[in-house]
């Protein structure tokens, strides 16, 4: 009984492979068919006392509403809280997975509450940064040996 009603499974991300649980289900189910029917037989008991062709439009609704919820729900589970990665993305462009997850990184990495975290992305930043300070200790290094000397007596 619990494979039939597990909603969240164990996953991995392709890019950072972080693990995260994620909504498996993307559709309606049987259960939600049923469970949409039911609703709309006891809205229309108590709305008009008797069955009613009109719990039909109510069924629609009540399905229609769940199937948006349910497909909402996925998408928004699908994306990666560690590297904003998303899968759904990347299928139709990789370049543009690849820039939402440099804009992710670029606004999270001000944020304290992200710095603690056990983000993949945390050890790319320590790379850049460690780039950027060699690139500066080179620069500054050039910037000295063009300086003329000065003798130390002076003129």
């Amino acid at each position: 009984m619990k494979h039939v009603f597990r909603r969240r499974e164990q996953r991995y991300c392709a890019y950072c492979r972080s693990p995260r649980k994620v909504y498996v289900k993307k559709h309606l189910g049987l259960t939600n068919v049923l469970a949409a029917a039911m609703l709309s037989s006891v809205i229309s008991f108590a709305l008009y006392g008797k069955a009613d062709p009109r719990s039909l439009m109510i069924f629609c609704l009540v399905c229609g509403f769940s199937e948006v919820f349910i497909y909402v729900r996925w998408r928004v589970g699908v994306v990666c809280t560690m590297c904003g990665f998303d899968p759904v993305i990347y299928k139709r462009s990789p370049e543009q997975a690849a820039r939402r997850v440099r804009e992710f990184f670029y606004e999270h990495m001000d944020d304290p509450r992200f710095q603690l975290t056990k983000s993949p992305l945390l050890e790319w930043h320590r790379r850049l940064r460690q780039a950027q300070r060699k690139k500066m200790a080179l620069r500054s290094s050039v910037v000295a040996s063009k300086a003329p000397v000065v003798d130390p007596k002076g003129p």
